[in-house]
């Protein structure tokens, strides 16, 4: 795509990686998210100019197609394109791939805001930002197009009432550290993503389906389709917690829903993830195990 630029290129290391053998998934946020800092550059609205401007730059959403596993040792790249340009936010296209064999590894479609440091409010995106993403457009690809997930598929009216209502039981109860925190003195767009990963263990055992009993069996779990969307900041010091609830299954995967709340109880984020259970030695998706999916 023309459009497109260079905006990361890096390597996965073996701390990136998991039981599963591969990649985790709030690794692929981090580095999406060290993609976004050189489109910035490229857009001139770096994250260095932001004490003289007063302007950051902030994800509202993310929806993610997790095309292949990448493992330790692999090279990555990611391309970023401009697919809209409204007032406010726009939406960005990134493309993932391992370098060695430019076999696509993920596809991410961002919607991002110009963020007033003072307000901590949407403001409108500088002249000079608009004109320098008109050369940045691309047109949304169809590998990228969601698949389990539509935009609808994730709720937005979330509340604790919500979810003592819907039986979602808690899978993670933590803190934010001042290192998760970026440039905006708020918590990482990462970090969401490894409440969220932590919170899979909790889920699955839920599920009757935990790592020792996965072990047992020669499975393991993998991530394919997600969204996110982002209702609150969260600082340093902010406790928060996780609710889930398991959605349905269809055929070899099943959906799921995290609800990420700061301590005091407000929403703070919303995401409806699809997975597989997949074999081990073969690496081949499988189905549930009956007794599993009849728990369910």
């Amino acid at each position: 795509m023309s459009g497109m630029i260079d905006t990361y290129k890096g390597y996965v290391s073996l701390q990136e990686c998991d039981e599963m053998g591969h990649m985790n998934i709030q690794h692929y946020i981090s580095k999406s998210s060290d993609s976004s800092y050189n489109l910035r550059v490229a857009l001139g609205h770096a994250a260095l100019n932001q004490a003289a401007s007063g302007l950051g730059y902030v994800a509202l959403e993310h929806h993610i197609r997790f095309h292949r596993e990448l493992r330790a040792s692999d090279l990555v790249t990611i391309r970023s394109g401009i697919v809209e340009m409204r007032e406010k936010t726009m939406r960005i296209y990134q493309e993932m791939r391992e370098a060695l064999d430019d076999r696509l590894a993920a596809t991410y479609v961002v919607d991002t805001g110009c963020l007033d440091l003072e307000t901590r409010r949407l403001a409108p995106w500088p002249d000079h930002v608009r004109a320098n993403a008109e050369g940045m457009r691309v047109s949304l690809p169809p590998e990228a197009e969601a698949r389990s997930l539509p935009r609808e598929a994730v709720e937005r009216d979330v509340s604790l009432a919500r979810a003592d209502a819907g039986g979602m039981t808690e899978t993670n109860r933590s803190v934010v550290n001042t290192w998760e925190c970026d440039t905006n003195g708020h918590m990482n767009a990462r970090f969401f993503m490894a409440r969220f990963s932590d919170a899979q263990g909790h889920m699955w055992a839920h599920a009757g389906l935990g790592r020792h009993e996965q072990a047992a069996r020669g499975l393991a779990t993998a991530t394919v389709e997600m969204r996110l969307t982002y209702l609150r900041e969260l600082r340093a010091g902010e406790t928060l917690f996780v609710r889930t609830a398991i959605l349905k299954t269809e055929g070899k995967t099943l959906r799921y829903r995290h609800w990420l709340f700061s301590g005091t109880g407000e929403p703070a984020c919303a995401a409806e993830g699809a997975a597989l259970l997949f074999d081990k030695a073969t690496r081949k998706a499988v189905p549930l195990p009956e007794p599993i999916r009849q728990r369910l």
